[in-house]
């Protein structure tokens, strides 16, 4: 494979090749410094959520230097009671370890009756999980007004890392949408035009987020470790005969129920007819004989002409 010619790119595809394929790991000394700050700046992005770039609401200058922290973390340091209850709720709910950070992106745009009081991204490798705190009492009142749809659309459109937006009020009952619930879709197999909608049910803030994140990234069962020489061998043999049995008996239940002279035929099988169909089915497996002439050898026993 031909590398980049340009040296930011050949250093990324080196990156690549070492994390993913276990080459080398590439040396970065060699680039200019500006070149090294482009190549660093890719590679925290590639690192952030397995691949998938987490584009930042934050001012960049703010976000220099921070760490990654947790929802019981950040409840620590929250400025009001129901900032507090809701980020613990995120904690007991979330799997150890996912990272939850404040938002900014609500002060970026203009949500007309959809006070915002509170905004935390919870990163996933599926893309970004915007949690929003409105001053609103209930999720019911929200659901009424389809109207706050349009204005998330933007968000989702700024920010195309966003998997969802889970907009949770003060009793901490939540709606959680996602961008096609915020723009009109063409739906299949219709193929109407379907309006903007709430198509989830209001669901508590902790379990609507934690059931969202299982459709995201489901948890995949390991594959069970194949030690070599471990399976067990087949007896073809006395599956054969086995299937062969079967079969003979089968045409023997038929043949009761026959009338002359095909009873006679079918009652009269027995050990002889079986014993021929599993050397057949033998014959077949181990390549001696082929299709053709097992099909031919049938017809024989069947008395076709």
């Amino acid at each position: 494979m031909n590398e980049p010619e340009d040296p930011v790119q050949r250093a990324v595809a080196r990156y690549l090749e070492h994390a993913e394929l276990g080459g080398p790991e590439p040396e970065l000394g060699e680039l200019s410094p500006d070149d090294r700050r482009k190549v660093d700046e890719i590679l925290e992005m590639l690192e952030l959520t397995a691949g998938i770039a987490m584009r930042s609401a934050v001012p960049e200058e703010q976000a220099a230097g921070r760490q990654t922290r947790s929802a019981r973390q950040l409840a620590e340091t929250a400025t009001s009671d129901s900032q507090r209850a809701l980020l613990l709720e995120l904690d007991a709910w979330l799997p150890a370890g996912t990272p939850v950070d404040v938002d900014g992106a609500p002060s970026g745009f203009a949500l007309p009756g959809l006070p915002v009081t509170g905004s935390w991204t919870v990163g996933t490798p599926g893309g970004r999980v915007r949690v929003w705190l409105a001053g609103v009492a209930t999720a019911s009142e929200l659901e009424s007004d389809v109207g706050h749809l349009e204005s998330l659309d933007r968000v989702f459109r700024a920010f195309p890392e966003t998997a969802a937006i889970c907009l949770t009020c003060l009793d901490r009952t939540a709606l959680l949408l996602e961008p096609q619930d915020c723009a009109p879709v063409i739906e299949v197999p219709a193929g109407v035009v379907t309006p903007r909608r709430y198509r989830r049910p209001i669901q508590p803030v902790g379990e609507a987020l934690a059931s969202f994140l299982r459709e995201l990234v489901p948890a995949w069962e390991a594959l069970p470790r194949f030690e070599p020489n471990s399976a067990e061998a087949v007896d073809v043999a006395a599956i054969a005969e086995l299937a062969a049995a079967a079969s003979v008996e089968l045409q023997r239940s038929a043949g009761a129920r026959a009338r002359y002279p095909k009873k006679e035929v079918l009652t009269g099988l027995g050990p002889g007819e079986s014993g021929a169909l599993t050397e057949m089915a033998i014959s077949l497996y181990r390549g001696t004989r082929s299709p053709e002439e097992v099909a031919e050898q049938l017809r024989r026993l069947a008395g076709a002409p």
